[in-house]
């Protein structure tokens, strides 16, 4: 099943967009909205932006099922145990467009669910609210082994219907003092090695989703500093979504400076989603 946790903020109707794309894309065409009551709740607005969501859902021929749920302990709870455990469930979040103190996804509802591990997530942060969930070209930075691609794969099957370009990219990163010594040779190996990788994770994607050489390319870049490649990478080429896995290293804590997907959401000039598999 594909849920979403709709706040009944603008931001969350930015969201809803991709919720109603994405639920397509799933094999039960079906999109289960959740919203936990709260002091801010007002019911008369609340019912009449789920009806036009309604209305969106059935252009595009996905059920809608809304629930209004009761918080019992935290929101990120209440939202996990009415979704339901395991690999078959997705949950999508929205993350909040201004930084907090401690930035864009740190201490949110959407850091809780992607460090749960209780079913896929997504938490998407909206910057171009105009593209309304359909935004056709993609930047896909990867590292770690092409092998633990998995839920990778998982977030791009749901997005792949609409995928008319994908930018792969990798990033090998050393330190400053490292790039200052490094010869042409060096670094070529280097990105020969970078371009290898990435050619394995297009095989996997060309494999699994039908997605050929036509539409994707790959960048391999040797530097100190990833968000800053990321940013350069998603500008050149035009990019309208970036793709970023998190894990529990890679994930914000209190100490975020210097975090990749802290940097990059902060950043971003295009919509970014985070994702993150059953492990």
């Amino acid at each position: 099943m594909f849920s979403f946790a709709y706040d009944g903020s603008i931001n969350g109707d930015w969201v809803s967009h991709y919720a109603v794309q994405l639920a397509s894309a799933h094999v039960t065409r079906r999109l289960n909205v959740l919203h936990v009551r709260s002091p801010q709740t007002i019911d008369a607005e609340l019912q009449e932006k789920l009806q036009r969501l309604q209305v969106e859902c059935q252009r595009v021929g996905v059920e809608l099922v809304s629930q209004i749920l009761s918080p019992t302990g935290s929101v990120s709870n209440t939202l996990l145990s009415a979704v339901g455990r395991g690999p078959e469930q997705y949950l999508l979040c929205g993350i909040r467009v201004r930084p907090g103190s401690r930035g864009l996804l740190s201490g949110t509802i959407a850091e809780q669910v992607l460090r749960a591990r209780h079913c896929n997530a997504l938490a998407i942060r909206v910057v171009q609210p105009g593209l309304l969930g359909q935004p056709r070209h993609f930047l896909l930075p990867v590292a770690g082994h092409h092998r633990n691609f998995g839920s990778g794969m998982l977030c791009l099957r749901l997005f792949a219907p609409q995928i008319s370009r994908l930018h792969i990219m990798h990033v090998i990163r050393l330190r400053r003092w490292q790039l200052v010594g490094l010869s042409h040779e060096t670094a070529e190996r280097m990105r020969v090695s970078g371009y290898e990788f990435c050619k394995c994770i297009e095989k996997e994607i060309s494999e699994h989703l039908g997605i050929g050489s036509r539409i994707v390319d790959t960048h391999v870049v040797v530097s100190d500093d990833i968000p800053r490649e990321i940013m350069i990478t998603a500008n050149k080429t035009k990019s309208r979504l970036i793709c970023m896995a998190s894990t529990e290293r890679t994930l914000p804590s209190q100490l975020f400076t210097g975090n990749v997907i802290e940097q990059v959401l902060r950043d971003t000039v295009c919509d970014v989603v985070i994702y993150r598999g059953m492990e």
